[in-house]
């Protein structure tokens, strides 16, 4: 914008010397400013007819005036069109140029936009690759424990089995004390496989794997997630939250008339909430049912014993659509 109002200021003042080039006068001045206003007024329209419009009006006038009204000299009528042309030139050019940066700029936009793109694209890959890898983890843990503990499990449970008839039918007291350090042995084998066999089980219980698929089973409905989730937390609220989640999951698909599921799953570092909601109308006689203390259907028996186990608390809500909350402490 600042070089295009130089050249319009340059050809102001070269129409004006031209203008003024027989004598200052007052229509003279007038013709100045008026060539001046015209050539800077028309930086203020977009429209490239009406931009280029209004930029050759002053040369016209100037060139009119100059030939119609002082019969001026043929050198100043032919620098009217050598000033016109070089006027018309550089403002082609400038906005040439000001459409050529305006691409250079859209493609740079574009460009940053696709590395962006390109960038959560690789992201969402490497998490996917990730997630993949902690599956596979899972699995081989869940194999190695199981072999584990059908083959391994397997021949201890034989040799302590065989020891115990041994001992039984001896009649060495000598052996008496290494076949008790050997049964010892064994039996100390036998609780530490079984500790690691426990351990391999627990660290392959993928808590978003599990809440996934049930949540899956909810097709027929508009789902809905806000899921805190971490896999950190302990093996006995990972399998009450995985069994809060699935009989609310039955009692929705079994008795819910509603389209639209809510599951909310949030923590700290003293409890764990899991709400699930569905916008499903109940009857009077069912909301006084489920109301009445004691009363142990669809399923609220089983959430509610998950969560008292553990020390928490479960609570149905029948006021907007149907609602099961629980609260499960993590210090336990």
């Amino acid at each position: 914008m600042l070089y295009d109002i130089v050249i319009r200021s340059l050809a102001a003042v070269g129409l004006g010397l031209i203008i003024n080039s027989n004598g200052i006068t007052t229509t003279s001045v007038v013709m100045s400013i008026c060539v001046f206003l015209l050539l800077e007024i028309s930086l203020l329209f977009n429209q490239k007819t009406v931009y280029l419009t209004l930029t050759g009006i002053p040369f016209v006038i100037t060139f009119v005036y100059m030939v119609a009204v002082i019969d001026a000299s043929l050198p100043l009528v032919f620098s009217i069109f050598v000033l016109g042309g070089f006027t018309f030139i550089s403002t082609i050019l400038w906005t040439r140029m000001m459409e050529l940066q305006a691409q250079l700029h859209r493609t740079r936009d574009d460009s940053f936009e696709l590395e962006s793109i390109l960038k959560d694209k690789n992201k969402r890959l490497l998490s996917e690759q990730d997630q993949q890898v902690h599956l596979a983890t899972l699995a081989e843990r869940n194999r190695i424990a199981r072999e584990i503990h059908d083959n391994v499990g397997h021949l201890l449970s034989r040799a302590i089995l065989l020891l115990g008839a041994i001992t039984t039918v001896n009649k060495d007291e000598k052996l008496a004390p290494q076949l008790d350090m050997l049964a010892n042995t064994l039996d100390e084998s036998m609780a530490k496989m079984r500790a690691s066999v426990h351990d391999l089980h627990d660290d392959s219980i993928d808590l978003k794997k599990n809440f996934d698929e049930i949540i899956s089973e909810l097709s027929a409905f508009t789902v809905n997630t806000d899921l805190d989730l971490d896999e950190a937390l302990p093996t006995n609220i990972k399998l009450s939250l995985i069994g809060i989640l699935k009989e609310a999951v039955t009692n929705i698909i079994k008795h819910s008339n509603g389209d639209t599921v809510s599951v909310i799953f949030h923590q700290n570092n003293s409890f764990c909430t899991l709400s699930i909601t569905d916008n499903g109308t109940l009857s009077d006689e069912a909301k006084t049912r489920i109301s009445t203390e004691g009363y142990d259907g669809i399923g609220l028996t089983n959430i509610k014993s998950r969560a008292r186990n553990l020390g928490g608390d479960a609570y149905v809500y029948i006021n907007d659509g149907f609602t099961v909350f629980s609260r499960l402490p993590l210090n336990n």
